[in-house]
């Protein structure tokens, strides 16, 4: 019989993720991670393999979660469409605020590892799950916006496709604007323009 494992397997991916999150995939060390979850660095390897496959790990339970969170809030039929939308982009907004005012670390994990291995040819793997990624949030949110059109909700001035890349380029602005420290006012209107912009004139 296989002894269980001494630690919890969710708790050490969630401070891994905080220390590759923080620093990124290449400037965080295997003792970095070690001090940051308690374990050795043989329990690490032996539990995970290599840096590279934990830090696989740590993405794809944040790309999972997100992609839950989103289909949580923009399949809420009890909603309106441009309601589901506006609970999205308040929620991340809510998000990277509460990460500002802990000092956590700040921005989409996803967006902040393309532009650390976006030119790496050896991260070529990491960059198409990240590109599936997207792909599949766009997806989504082009599902929900047909919708919306159908329903009389949504401008149908621009294609449901283009309507959705619009608001996956607001979510970034909020995200980055939220990095740079502008208000909580300020991000509110970053929101309430991108919503007057999926609506009919």
């Amino acid at each position: 019989m296989a002894r269980p494992r001494a630690f919890d397997h969710d708790q050490v991916l969630e401070s891994a993720r905080q220390v590759f999150w923080r620093h990124g995939l290449h400037a965080t060390s295997v003792e970095d991670l070690s001090r940051a979850t308690g374990l050795g660095q043989s329990s690490l390897y032996n539990a995970f393999g290599s840096k590279d496959k934990l830090f696989a790990a740590c993405l794809d339970t944040y790309l999972a979660n997100a992609q839950r969170r989103d289909s949580e809030l923009l399949e809420d039929t009890s909603a309106g469409v441009v309601e589901r939308v506006e609970a999205l982009l308040n929620t991340i907004a809510t998000e990277e605020a509460e990460r500002t005012a802990s000092g956590d670390p700040r921005g989409c994990l996803a967006v902040n590892t393309l532009a650390e291995l976006a030119d790496d040819p050896e991260a070529a793997v990491t960059v198409a799950r990240i590109t599936k990624d997207t792909a599949t949030r766009l997806a989504l949110l082009a599902d929900v916006l047909r919708l919306g059109q159908a329903s009389g909700e949504v401008t149908t001035e621009v294609s449901a496709d283009g309507l959705a890349a619009y608001l996956n380029a607001a979510i970034a602005g909020v995200r980055i604007s939220s990095q740079g420290g502008a208000s909580r006012e300020t991000i509110a209107e970053i929101i309430t323009t991108a919503l007057r912009a999926i609506r009919p004139a």
